[in-house]
């Protein structure tokens, strides 16, 4: 079994050829592990989400919104690889939700049967919006909204303001990093 180290290590190696699905690989675990801390935050303010139904929905649209941000760094890195590595990161997501709905014995399993559909038409309406250094701060707010419903009845408003002023600059320093380091 390879330790952790040695993977570290191998990663950071300059000038190493990456497949595409080890970069997805990477990618996608990057982005469900900021969704986790991202909902960690939220819950530790206070804003519940009330069933484990609710918290995959939630970690699924922070989910989006990154990978939405990921769309951007790679377009404006020109990257040929973008369109296979996002279907690639997507679809390692979709893998980590339906294992936790079957893990968490959510009988409800539209939440995965929903995934794409969702996913789509998020990044539709966030991609209406000007990305220039970052989101801007109407998809920002879209974020908010898309979360508001599913968190618990604490001053709903104040999640909107919450994730915005202080969620979304974290995931943004934590997307560039991992976008960084495939460029190194």
């Amino acid at each position: 079994m390879m330790s952790i180290q040695r993977i570290h290590t191998g990663w950071n190696q300059k000038d190493k050829e990456r497949k595409i699905s080890q970069v997805a690989g990477v990618v996608a675990v990057n982005i469900w592990k900021i969704s986790k801390k991202t909902l960690l935050n939220l819950e530790n303010e206070g804003f519940e989400g009330e069933t484990w139904e609710s918290r995959l929905k939630i970690l699924c649209e922070l989910s989006f919104f990154q990978i939405y941000i990921l769309f951007n760094e790679l377009l404006i890195r020109e990257e040929p690889n973008r369109e296979n590595i996002l279907k690639d990161v997507a679809k390692k997501i979709e893998l980590t939700l339906i294992e936790n709905v079957r893990e968490l014995e959510i009988k409800n399993d539209e939440i995965y049967k929903e995934f794409y559909k969702d996913l789509n038409q998020r990044l539709s309406e966030y991609t209406e919006y000007e990305y220039v250094e970052g989101p801007s701060y109407k998809s920002k707010i879209m974020l908010g909204n898309a979360l508001m419903p599913l968190m618990g009845s604490l001053d709903n408003n104040w999640i909107r303001m919450y994730v915005i002023d202080l969620e979304v600059p974290k995931m943004m320093t934590s997307m560039h990093r991992v976008v960084r380091s495939f460029y190194k």
